[in-house]
């Protein structure tokens, strides 16, 4: 039986960051649990993509891909980084 551990992790946009979880992952999973984005000026926003992947596992080692991008209406763009929680069942 595997035991679940969390690791809280900020990723800057269009990153990815590696975590060790000290024994062999069978299966990770990743969720949002923030962001901070911004505009150095006043904008008035269009879009805002938010985003958090699994970028894949490889022994004891799990890692996470973050996107954090938006564009106003003049096509201006801001970007920033992604508070994100990797869920992994471990070995031990």
């Amino acid at each position: 039986m595997g035991v679940v551990q969390f690791r809280s992790i900020t990723i800057d946009n269009g990153k990815q960051e590696t975590v060790d979880f000290g024994s062999r992952v069978i299966n990770a999973s990743v969720a949002v649990q923030g962001f901070d984005i911004s505009f150095s000026k006043d904008h008035h926003l269009r879009e805002m993509k938010i985003k958090a992947g699994l970028g894949g596992i490889s022994g004891s080692q799990v890692t996470a891909t973050a996107t954090a991008t938006m564009r106003d209406d003049s096509n201006h763009h801001g970007s920033g980084s992604v508070n994100v929680l990797i869920i992994a069942e471990t070995d031990a």
